[in-house]
């Protein structure tokens, strides 16, 4: 059974920070299912570690695309798409492709100081196998870098990433449960034609949720064989009871809170990326429109050249003018468009805005 603890985190965190040498092991849960605060738990986790402390950190996420730290999101994801469907967008800062999640997904964070402790990647990975094997008799095993697979055709339904500081090593990652994989497709991997960039391509790999190993097996569950693996490999320890952290707590942890803002802005979700160029053609029955948009690491609109033979020239400039400057989103291009609506006069223009507008927003 989860118990939430007796007393506020902090107080906690105080007492035990006194003790130097032996290694306080912590087992924390998220209630919270919004992917930017449970990175933001994770951040402040790793941030305010003491020296001997040990973390395993336990959360699910709703429908959310995440991409690696140096990855490009228009380059990833059908941006529009998941805009109109509520999917939110997410930029962790450790490395790795992008990925697809909802509550199909467990995520596991396994969070060491660098003082006292090694991150044991194989150890880790043993505790999340024997989970699997002891609870619900899926034997899975690892395979290349940081995959955990199943069966003779080496199926991935796990995959990690790490980040290493001077203060910390962190080490976390999804375990596929039940996850949607229609939606996977909907999502991620977009036409890459003609979209040039420097960043990071992500590897599609053929994956299976542990349901078609285990039809019983669930988030809850599995946390719970997750905890009990943790607390056998380190039976030495006193761990006490799990923590449970709310978005209640976002208010009273000012760094916390601070994390929160930086992982849900659109500069940081949008913007830490590597310049690129986004090029398309179409022909509509009204003419044929070209443009070539430049972004910077920003992830605003430098560079905007539109190409046409329409006989609207200026609807054609007031439209490049308003997309100038703006963030490459789905809502600042529909502002942009709607904006170069409300300039032009005659109905066949506002009907080519409203062409061009669907048009692009297919294209992000």
């Amino acid at each position: 059974m989860i118990l939430s603890f007796r007393y506020p985190l902090i107080q906690f965190i105080r007492k035990y920070s006194s003790v130097k040498n032996e290694a306080i092991h912590r087992i924390i849960y998220s209630s919270s299912t919004n992917i930017w605060f449970n990175l933001a738990t994770e951040e402040w986790l790793s941030n305010t570690i003491k020296p001997n402390e040990h973390i395993l950190f336990l959360w699910q996420n709703d429908k959310c695309v995440i991409i690696g730290r140096n990855q490009n999101p228009w380059k990833e994801c059908f941006l529009e798409r998941m805009e109109n469907d509520g999917v939110l967008l997410a930029r962790r800062r450790s490395g790795g492709g992008a990925v697809y999640q909802d509550l199909g997904n467990t995520c596991f964070t396994f969070l060491v100081s660098q003082a006292h402790h090694q991150l044991d990647k194989n150890l880790n990975s043993k505790i999340l196998l024997d989970a699997l094997h002891s609870s619900f008799n899926i034997k899975g095993h690892i395979h290349g870098r940081n995959d955990l697979v199943y069966g003779p055709d080496n199926r991935k339904f796990s995959g990690s990433a790490y980040q290493n500081t001077r203060k910390f090593a962190l080490h976390h990652g999804t375990l596929i449960t039940d996850v949607d994989t229609n939606a996977m497709k909907k999502y991620l991997n977009p036409n890459k034609e003609k979209l040039l960039s420097k960043g990071v391509d992500s590897v599609q790999a053929r994956v299976i949720n542990l349901c078609q190993a285990n039809p019983s097996i669930n988030h809850k569950d599995l946390c719970l064989a997750i905890e009990k693996s943790y607390r056998q490999i380190y039976s030495n320890n006193q761990i006490p009871s799990a923590e449970i952290l709310s978005k209640e707590i976002l208010n009273s942890i000012p760094e916390l809170n601070t994390s929160y803002k930086l992982y849900s802005d659109s500069q940081w979700r949008f913007g830490q990326t590597f310049s690129f160029t986004h090029e398309y053609e179409k022909r509509f029955p009204w003419g044929t429109i070209s443009i070539g948009i430049i972004s910077e690491r920003d992830g605003l609109i430098h560079t905007c050249e539109i190409y046409s033979d329409s006989l609207y020239v200026n609807m054609i400039n007031r439209l490049k003018e308003n997309l100038l400057g703006q963030m490459y989103t789905g809502e600042s291009i529909r502002k942009a468009c709607q904006r170069t609506r409300s300039q032009v006069e005659s109905e066949q223009e506002k009907t080519m805005i409203d062409d061009i507008q669907a048009w692009i927003l297919a294209q992000i």
